[in-house]
């Protein structure tokens, strides 16, 4: 059979995407600040993150990428244990992945382990932490070359946390090249003061009311420009509407990863979280790129938009005139919100058919 051309769709492919979207596009964004994320450079991204203020979306075709580096775990366990390495999959304690979370960030920094090896070469009585990677032939020379901590931050930052977690001094690093299945390694020590400014990283963004300083005022520095949230943090796009981008939820230092509403006066539950409720009042500062808050209190904000006009953000079935945080999401034009017209209609709607609400 004659190859398709690349304008031609290939069914069989296409299918295959799709089902991995179904499978793991569906998964919920994990509740805690992952130790794999917190190397990154922009805090704001990792805020971002945190709050859940957008749903990850890819295609089909990476998620079956994620797990095509999934499936290496296995084969990277038996290699080693070839060599004479002795390598624990799991926690002996729990019968579970090693898992691990930090006290004093209220545990919601947290992460997992691929596993601990000892009989390493080179070092065979120190135990290891095994953080086992996939490359694209680029990267894995650029690995090669300069070092995970130079050339994988985010993945040498993972493995201090890991250390401290664990109380190993040591890390094994292994990485696959995906292009022809070179294998890198390399032993990473420990380092108390790197790890410790991990964690006070950590806490700063997790107390954090409104996000963190922008890495550049340049949209188009290459590190917004390909950032999930460059068109929130730059231009207009709302984060998504739950407790966590709700002025009255925040995260507390106690018991584990827990969040409390003030409105309510009550400890939220992870899917409640998800979920959100209508009395949803948007974080101010996350609406500055379309309009400022000139008014309010704990019940409502008034917001002005560039051209005088106002809107209010709050609960539509305490006051019929306020918009709910869905409405102002859902609207594709936001010069909508503060449309006289638009406001009178709604309101007209609103008393004469309660539970009317604005629409994209």
């Amino acid at each position: 059979m004659a190859a398709l051309p690349k304008s031609v769709s290939d069914p069989v492919a296409d299918a295959i995407y799709s089902h991995y979207k179904a499978v793991y596009g569906s998964e919920p964004a994990r509740p805690y600040l992952g130790a794999s994320a917190l190397g990154k450079s922009c805090s704001r991204q990792l805020w971002y993150g945190v709050r859940w203020a957008k749903p990850a979306e890819f295609p089909g075709r990476l998620y079956r990428v994620f797990q095509t580096g999934h499936l290496q775990e296995p084969r990277v366990v038996s290699d080693l244990r070839g060599i004479g390495c002795t390598v624990d999959e799991v926690d002996p304690k729990t019968g579970k992945q090693w898992s691990f979370s930090e006290e004093s960030t209220g545990h919601h920094l947290a992460g997992n382990l691929d596993g601990q090896v000892t009989g390493v070469p080179g070092a065979p009585k120190v135990k290891h932490v095994l953080e086992v990677k996939t490359s694209s032939d680029k990267y894995f020379k650029i690995m090669q070359k300069d070092g995970v901590e130079k050339a994988k931050p985010e993945h040498y930052a993972q493995m201090q946390l890991y250390m401290h977690w664990s109380q190993c001094t040591r890390a094994l690093y292994f990485v696959v090249n995906k292009d022809n299945e070179e294998i890198y390694t390399e032993r990473v020590e420990y380092s108390h003061d790197k790890a410790h400014a991990l964690i006070d990283k950590a806490n700063a963004i997790i107390d954090s009311a409104v996000p963190p300083a922008r890495l550049s005022e340049d949209p188009t520095w290459f590190e917004c420009k390909f950032c999930d949230y460059q068109s929130m943090c730059h231009g207009q796009e709302l984060p998504a509407v739950n407790c966590r981008t709700c002025a009255h939820s925040t995260p507390v230092k106690v018991g584990k990863a827990t969040w409390v509403c003030t409105k309510y006066e009550s400890e939220i539950p992870v899917d409640g979280q998800r979920e959100g409720c209508g009395g949803h009042l948007y974080i101010p500062i996350l609406l500055d790129k379309c309009a400022k808050p000139v008014d309010g209190d704990a019940t409502h904000v008034v917001y002005e938009m560039s051209n005088g006009a106002q809107f209010i953000n709050g609960d539509p079935d305490e006051f019929g005139a306020h918009m709910s945080s869905q409405e102002i999401f859902s609207v594709a034009d936001k010069s909508a919100l503060g449309d006289v017209k638009v406001v009178e209609l709604r309101q007209q709607m609103v008393e004469q058919f309660p539970g009317t609400r604005l629409v994209a």
